[in-house]
Parts: C-alpha cells; structure tokens; sequence
C-alpha cells in the first residue's frame, strides 16, 4: 500500500495559494523581461541599415522572427 500522508488542515488550500502567487509573480517578471529586452532590441535594430539581419545569428532566429517578436512585445508596426 502507498504510505497515507498526513496533511494538516487547510494545508492543501494554502499551499494551493502559496503556489499561485509565486507562478503569477514568475509570469509578471517574465513578460516584464521580455518586454524590456524586445524593446532594447526595438531600439538597436534601428540603429543602421541591416541591424536587424545582423542580429539574426546572434539571437538564432530569422529576422521575420525578429521583427514579429518585436511587434508582439512593443506594439510597434514593422518596418520592411
């Protein structure tokens, strides 16, 4: 038989509670993480013509990527 454990009362509520605040402050930090440095990206890929397909094998992905992250996270309108 599997060993009964014993869960003090209400411990399974709190615990319930416990967890998702701490997964909501995760996903709180980490879409503020990925706003920031979409953002960063937003401003350098405007810093010369072609940036942005320079920046394709140091972030591993391809510059439609690139640019879709981008809009996602800023809001901004693509640039061809």
């Amino acid at each position: 038989m599997p060993p009964q454990h014993s869960r003090p009362e209400g411990a399974q509520q709190t615990l319930r509670e416990a967890v998702s605040e701490a997964k909501k402050r995760r996903d709180d930090a980490v879409a503020e993480a990925e706003r920031s440095f979409w953002t960063r990206i937003a401003e350098l890929k405007s810093s010369y013509r072609g940036a942005t397909t320079d920046m394709e094998p140091i972030l591993g992905v391809t510059r439609d990527a690139i640019l879709k992250a981008v809009k996602k996270h800023t809001g901004e309108k693509p640039t061809p």
